[in-house]
């Protein structure tokens, strides 16, 4: 049986801001150190290689974060962005419209342009992704149509970053959705999956945020019931002596499948 989180419940636990503050400074020696440079260095890869480009991307659980992000906008002309909870999307529009309080995010975007080889470009990318984010729409993963009531010409790419573990509370709502995201893709369109492996949780203050625990296995189980063909799977194990305890995560992987 599919089970979700339910909105209300986790923006109840959820603090926007404070995730952002606690894992998304670079450098700060936080266990999201090793995880912003594995999976900002697939996406540099991946979008670079000229296989996986286009016209329309969607960003599956955009918000409040946009370091999945930018990369792919080098490749594609527009991004839809989406959001869950009210306060994910009061956090991005603060960025969006360069807001007195809004998130800095300079030492990822910096990281992302020496991948590119464009020190020094760092307001130039940021500026490039506003201006290629054309929509922020509201979503939900459990519905045929994520993006009900909207109806949108299929896209090219999908991206779901540390997104469907907070959302599917079990492997059966993990393969729903994956089907459900299915009906936003193109035929041959490209499926990108980031996130943690084996972690049951992650501490937002003083909360413990629920994670669906996936393997390597488990999700290539999901993608294989879905119907997506895998391309790449790589993963990153939790580095020996890590001592983070505000997380039970294991490793990190990073996920290229396209749909048939």
């Amino acid at each position: 049986m599919s089970e979700f989180t339910k909105a209300c419940d986790y923006e109840k636990e959820f603090n926007a801001r404070l995730y952002l503050d606690t894992y998304f400074h670079l450098g700060s020696g936080s266990l999201a150190d090793d995880f912003l440079r594995f999976e900002l260095a697939n996406l540099h890869k991946i979008f670079t290689s000229g296989g996986v480009t286009g016209k329309t991307l969607i960003d599956i659980g955009t918000c409040p974060s946009i370091y999945h992000l930018l990369s792919a906008c080098e490749s594609f002309n527009e991004i839809i962005a989406t959001w869950y909870t009210q306060t994910e999307l009061h956090e991005l529009q603060k960025w969006m419209n360069k807001d007195q309080g809004a998130f800095d995010w300079s030492s990822v975007v910096k990281h992302v342009c020496e991948l590119e080889g464009k020190s020094g470009k760092c307001q130039e990318k940021e500026d490039n992704l506003r201006g290629k984010i054309k929509q922020i729409l509201h979503c939900d993963v459990s519905k045929n149509n994520p993006l009900e009531p909207v109806v949108l010409p299929k896209a090219d790419c999908l991206i779901a970053a540390v997104c469907l573990e907070a959302a599917c509370r079990n492997q059966n709502s993990y393969i729903t959705a994956l089907k459900n995201l299915s009906n936003l893709l193109k035929p041959e369109g490209h499926l990108i999956l980031a996130g943690d492996l084996g972690a049951n949780y992650y501490e937002v203050g003083p909360n413990k945020i629920f994670s669906l625990a996936v393997s390597e296995q488990s999700l290539r189980n999901a993608l294989g019931e879905s119907g997506y063909a895998i391309r790449e799977l790589v993963s990153f194990g939790k580095p020996e002596g890590a001592d983070f305890d505000n997380s039970d995560y294991e490793g990190f992987y990073f996920i290229h499948a396209q749909k048939p």
